[in-house]
């Protein structure tokens, strides 16, 4: 599979966008800030692919043309949706009946993307509600893969060859020493059992509607199609004579089946790795997966299982298991900031992994990847980087060096390596004892080093400032168990810019909410009680607070829709043009934008401010000296 083309006329802020690729790349990695319209082409291409083959017996609607080509296999295919009239190849058709589609879209979402959730959710509830008249060999296009697939992706490969490149790879990086010699797979009570039970039984009230041990129509709830066809293959993995009381529990409702991992090896991995997940993930479709279980041994001959890795650790691995699940089949890969999550190290090795792990994977893939990871887009070939970013009339696609990619994507601010962050971080934890306020990057740090003399002029600050690489550099430190382990019960706050980095707070595990009022910060207490995350307090000036505030003084409740950097906190009409710029927003809306140099703004203007124009920060340092110390 390899896009070759896409035109969209308009899908919301793609306005006659237009998209060529080379045709040989397996990947194409695409970078921009939040809203430049990385996330808005995913989100199209799933509408392409959704009408195409929604239109294989009736045509369907889509409410945008488009112009796409592919090839698949050698074949090319060109298609035009235009005044709902559909062009394949040059011929008007009535259906799409005859179009060659990809086997599978696969699509990775990290969580912030509603859009592409919920076009996912949709397409997933209308196979599942016909599933059982889907035949052996089928799957449903689109596949939607988020992080409560860590247990199942990481089974899926576990029980494969010991000598499977993807097997060996998850087993090296997350230090699995060996796999139990049993899986334990729990079903429950799928959507469609009580219509199935009235259905085969004749009975017409719901209670009544029962799995009989001696009617094998009944088992599995009436289970039918490729869903009991591969709960009968399943069912052969069990080791021993057994009788279907022995596996379906009456009084729980569900289904225990201990599957021997031998067996399953021996008998479920032909004729590929996808077909077993995607069996899997049916089950998980019409709701009757409730569990997988596997014995492990980690380390130094520790017992876990596949719950014992952290998202950290396991999204490492993840999108390398994904595309060699899929290496076989003709697959387009959407991945939406997949390394998000990922510690600095293992961002600047996870694309190199990716592309290395099959040859067979660049013959029938295509992946495009997008990212915000100054790493990942240091190990990506320049052939292989598009720069998504509006050019005054409309967002546009641009090949451009890596430095000036990441001098776009931060404002000229990044000017050394994470791998430096990474120290220096290190060395002031190991050399004080204090509490630390960590900000997103240098000259975030900077500013509020100045923020403090002036609102302190005679009293030493408390708790050390030290900036981060970036938002995602902030979050990630925040969201593993780096700073708990190696520090712990020490105090440490992390202040997240109001902009797309609401995401990032917001994304950060609550015990509770310490601060409530956006003007004075809003603050959360995070799972490990000693850290805390904060967000920008907001100016309580009207053409401010409408950027990242309701009309009910609530955030808009995405970081795409916020715009609060902490440069905006001294805002002045009068650097219009100079540090700021007003700029258009979605239906004749607009903000204010800052779009002068970082560092100059911090070293040269900051110091040169009068104390007052501090006091927005003085309740962030409020909240923090009053709970930087253990009781």
């Amino acid at each position: 599979m390899r896009l070759k083309s896409v035109f969209i006329s308009q899908y919301k802020n793609l306005r006659n966008f237009d998209l060529t690729f080379d045709g040989t790349s397996f990947i194409d990695v695409f970078v921009g800030k939040n809203g430049s319209g990385k996330s808005n082409l995913f989100e199209a291409l799933i509408e392409i692919f959704r009408h195409l083959d929604d239109s294989r017996s009736s045509m369907a609607d889509c409410s945008f043309s488009y112009k796409i080509s592919y090839q698949i296999d050698g074949k090319s295919t060109a298609i035009v949706w235009q005044d709902r009239t559909l062009s394949i190849n040059g011929d008007i058709r009535k259906t799409s009946e005859s179009v060659q589609l990809p086997d599978n879209i696969l699509i990775y979402y990290s969580g912030h993307n509603d859009t592409v959730h919920s076009l996912v959710k949709e397409y997933e509830e209308k196979f599942g509600r016909n599933i059982k008249d889907v035949s052996i060999g089928q799957s449903r296009l689109f596949i939607g893969v988020g992080t409560a697939y860590k247990a199942l992706l990481l089974a899926v490969l576990l029980l494969q060859a010991e000598e499977n490149a993807a097997r060996r790879f998850i087993c090296e990086k997350l230090g699995i020493r060996s796999v139990g010699e049993t899986i334990r797979i729990t079903l429950k009570r799928p959507r469609f059992a009580d219509s199935r039970l009235m259905e085969i039984t004749g009975v017409k009230k719901r209670k009544e509607a029962q799995i009989d041990g001696f009617d094998p129509r009944t088992h599995y709830w009436g289970a039918s199609g490729i869903v009991r066809v591969f709960l009968e293959q399943l069912i052969t993995c069990i080791k021993g004579e057994f009788g279907h009381d022995d596996i379906f529990d009456r009084s729980k409702d569900q289904y225990v089946l201990n599957l021997s991992t031998d067996l399953i090896l021996r008998q479920l991995t032909s004729p590929s790795a996808s077909d077993m997940f995607r069996a899997f993930d049916n089950l998980r479709t019409v709701g009757m997966l409730d569990e997988i279980a596997m014995p492990l041994i980690i380390g130094n001959d520790t017992a876990g299982d596949l719950h014992s890795f952290s998202d950290g650790q396991f999204q490492s691995a993840y999108i390398y298991a994904i595309t060699e699940l899929f290496k076989d089949v003709e697959c387009l890969m959407l991945l939406d900031e997949p390394d998000a999550f990922l510690h600095p190290e293992w961002q600047f090795e996870f694309l190199k992994q990716v592309i290395e792990i099959s040859e067979v994977t660049h013959e029938c893939n295509h992946l495009l990847l997008s990212s915000h990871s100054a790493s990942t887009i240091t190990t990506a070939s320049a052939d292989q980087i598009r720069l998504i970013e509006f050019n005054g009339e409309k967002v546009v696609v641009t090949r451009a060096s890596k430095a000036e990619i990441i001098r776009s994507l931060s404002a000229g601010l990044i000017c050394f390596s994470e791998a430096e962050a990474r120290l220096s971080i290190n060395h002031i934890l190991r050399n004080t004892s204090g509490a630390v306020l960590f900000c997103e990057g240098i000259t975030d740090e900077l500013i509020l080093d100045t923020a403090w003399l002036k609102l302190y002029p005679a009293v030493r600050c408390p708790f050390d400032i030290q900036s981060a690489f970036d938002r995602i550099f902030l979050r990630n430190l925040f969201s593993r168990e780096e700073l708990k382990t190696n520090f712990p019960n020490r105090k440490m706050f992390a202040l997240f810019d109001f902009d797309e980095a609401y995401d990032d707070w917001k994304g950060l595990r609550t015990l509770r909410d310490a601060e409530t009022d956006p003007f004075k910060g809003l603050t959360k207490q995070l799972e490990y009680a000693h850290h805390y995350a904060i967000l920008l307090p907001v100016p309580d000036a009207e053409h401010l607070k409408r950027q990242v505030l309701n009309k009910e003084g609530k955030p808009w409740g995405r970081g795409v829709d916020s715009h609060m950097p902490i440069e905006l906190l001294f805002f002045r009409e009068v650097w219009i043009g100079r540090w700021f710029t007003r700029k258009a927003a979605c239906g004749g809306a607009e903000f204010i934008e800052f779009t002068g140099n970082k560092a100059k703004f911090a070293n040269e203007v900051i110091p040169s401010l009068p104390a007052e124009d501090f006091e927005l920060l003085r309740p962030v340092f409020e909240f923090i000296r009053a709970n930087c110390t253990n009781p």
